[in-house]
């Protein structure tokens, strides 16, 4: 009897264990049935780095259908992927469907927006969808290295998410050409490299010296960072790009191949805080090494090594700190921005071992920062045509001091009869300035330029106007001159070595050289002044794919032809003048042809004529003769891959 009780009483318990599983099995899979899955869209959306595995839990901890696409539009918009139009209208939209409804005839909106295949694949034709227009080969676009396309929050498309939270997109290139040449630029320093230079600048020995290079190290690679706080409307972007552009090494193990060793160096590395003003005003600071706001222009030369270096481009890239807003008129943008920059002289006077040490510094012992500013007004020539990019007008401007510093340890100590000044007369340099003495110059440039593109052409073109522009490739590369302001010179015993390495002589008024005496007149140390200069270049590229009406899908869709011509000039009075170089004129006459194979690859023929003259009629040997003008044949033929 007591054996039946215990078999009834286990009989009843495993009864009330399984009543109660199922009924929790019940319950949850009803508590699963109004739980909206996640949808494959979304899905989709996290593979390709749109939506993190955040935002996907947000979306799946929604109420219902319509609750996960309301945020999921709000998402995509929040990011820049959709617009708010296409928002709006996702509002508009009926119709929900997702994993737990699988199998309905309507589509989400958002999915109806983006014809998403949806239900085992098949394309659910939405009933607002816009027809698609065909296809077009774009217009050649101009090369802009300062854009002013604010960046949108989460609109960079990652290629590998930092554990940091930050996104990163890599890209770069690289290039391959062959280079001939009739003419070298001459001499031991400039008389070998595979890029162009102005000529006369040594002698070329009995002929022209006539060239054939090889280039393989033309590589460039870059990383683009984005960072998005949460709950913000804040975004963080950054830069980080470089070359093999660098000197060569000098060690032993790459003395004999050095010619092919060259080093890796820093081209861009800079972080941008971008917001909006009162809700609306784009404000943007930004921090690190950039384009100097006079470079926005550039012609688009398939030789990249030196870009048109003292041939009409005037560039350069500094560390620097800039600040900036955009404002709207519908398609008109208007920026300002200014900056402080490294101020640099480019002194030509510098050894090797210093360049290695500190790359310049009598800009920074000026002890004041380089000043920039840009304006840019951005508008579209054309509402209608598809595959243009919007036209540029952009005005710009640099100031900086540059600083010579003489100690007193180079100072000659040579008594120079009738000189005052000092403690005890007739008085030397080093007696005139015990502690040393120091001369500065200005450096100013401004620029205006134009980026016009057009259906049938692009126009691009840039003027310049400055002094000192030794540094910015520009001037015909002249170093600053020195001036004794009608003074009788002490001579060359009694000049100094400045830290630059620059030699600067004294004087004094109403001097007499024979002999030398300075006729109770104190002694001065001579000005320095900046050689000035001008210049600038035009060019027109035709999209000639477009123009011949091929297939933007076929094989005859990558043809374009640049075709430009620049200048660049010193003023003559002062490059004959001592510390200029003689050249008062470089001319380049560009024409390359460029076939783009597809999307990652281009093929690129270009022609040059480099034509140079100097100041002084015979002044340069060129050919092992005395020359005031030489010219140069340049071809360059390679491929360019892009990534």
């Amino acid at each position: 009897m007591k054996g039946k009780r215990f078999r009834v009483v286990v009989f009843l318990v495993v009864c009330s264990f399984t009543i109660i599983a199922w009924c929790e099995s019940a319950l949850a899979q009803q508590q699963a049935d109004t739980k909206p899955a996640v949808s494959p869209l979304v899905r989709v959306l996290q593979a390709k780095g749109i939506l993190t595995a955040e935002e996907v839990a947000q979306i799946s901890q929604a109420s219902s259908p319509s609750d996960a696409d309301r945020r999921l539009a709000k998402l995509l918009l929040m990011k820049g992927v959709i617009s708010q139009s296409d928002y709006d209208q996702t509002e508009g939209m009926p119709g929900v469907i997702n994993a737990s409804n699988a199998g309905t005839s309507s589509p989400t909106p958002i999915a109806a927006v983006y014809r998403v295949p949806l239900n085992n694949g098949a394309n659910v034709a939405p009933a607002r969808t816009p027809p698609q227009e065909p296809k077009v080969i774009p217009a050649v676009a101009p090369l802009r290295v300062l854009p002013i396309d604010v960046p949108k929050q989460g609109g960079l498309i990652p290629d590998i998410k930092l554990g940091s939270g930050a996104n990163l997109k890599l890209y770069g290139f690289f290039k391959a050409s062959a280079v001939e040449d009739t003419a070298s630029s001459g001499g031991a320093t400039f008389g070998s490299q595979d890029w162009p230079l102005p000529l006369l600048l040594g002698d070329t020995g009995p002929t022209s010296d006539p060239q054939f290079h090889i280039k393989a190290r033309s590589f460039r690679a870059g990383s683009q960072f984005e960072w998005v706080p949460p709950n913000s409307e804040m975004t963080v972007t950054g830069k980080l790009e470089f070359d093999f552009e660098g000197d060569y090494t000098n060690v032993n193990n790459r003395n004999i191949s050095g010619v092919r060793s060259s080093q890796l160096s820093l081209r861009l590395a800079w972080a941008r805080l971008d917001t909006k003003l009162g809700g609306s005003l784009p404000w943007f600071v930004e921090f690190g090494q950039d384009w100097n706001l006079i470079s926005s222009t550039l012609p688009n030369l398939y030789e990249s090594t030196g870009t048109a270096i003292g041939m009409g481009a005037l560039w350069e890239r500094a560390p620097q700190i800039k600040t900036g807003v955009q404002f709207h008129s519908g398609d008109l943008k208007i920026q300002p921005e200014f900056a402080i920059v490294l101020p640099v002289a480019g002194s030509a006077g510098l050894t090797d071992e210093q360049r290695a040490r500190f790359g310049d510094r009598a800009g920074a012992e000026s002890n004041r920062p380089g000043l920039e500013g840009r304006l840019v007004f951005q508008f579209p020539l054309s509402h209608s045509r598809r595959g243009v990019a919007p036209a540029q007008i952009i005005f710009s401007g640099h100031h900086a001091r540059i600083n010579e510093v003489i100690p007193a340890t180079a100072l000659p100590t040579n008594i120079i009869a009738g000189s005052i000044g000092c403690a005890t007369p007739p008085c030397s340099v080093l007696s005139t300035f015990p502690r040393g003495v120091q001369a500065d110059n200005p450096q100013n440039v401004w620029t205006a330029e134009a980026q016009l593109p057009t259906p049938w052409f692009t126009w691009v073109t840039k003027y310049y106007n400055g002094d000192d522009m030794r540094f910015f490739f520009a001037g015909q590369v002249n170093d600053v001159f020195t001036d004794l302001n009608g003074m009788t010179s002490l001579g060359a015993a009694n000049s100094a070595l400045s830290f630059s390495n620059r030699s600067i002589p004294f004087g004094c008024v109403g001097g007499t050289t024979a002999p030398l005496n300075c006729n109770g007149h104190p002694i001065t140390v001579a000005s320095l002044r900046p050689i000035r200069g001008q210049g600038g270049f035009s060019e027109l590229s035709f999209p000639l794919s477009r123009i011949f009406g091929a297939d933007p899908e076929g094989h005859n869709a990558g043809w374009a032809l640049h075709v430009g011509y620049g200048t660049d000039r010193a003023k003559a009075a002062d490059t004959r003048r001592s510390g200029g170089n003689g050249l008062v004129r470089t001319d380049l006459d560009t024409a390359s042809l460029t076939y783009k194979v597809n999307s990652w690859m281009s093929i690129i023929n270009e022609v040059s004529y480099i034509n140079t003259r100097a100041a002084n009629q015979g002044s340069k040997i060129f050919r092992g003769i005395p020359a005031t003008q030489a010219h140069s044949w340049r071809n360059e033929f390679g491929t360019v891959f892009t990534f």
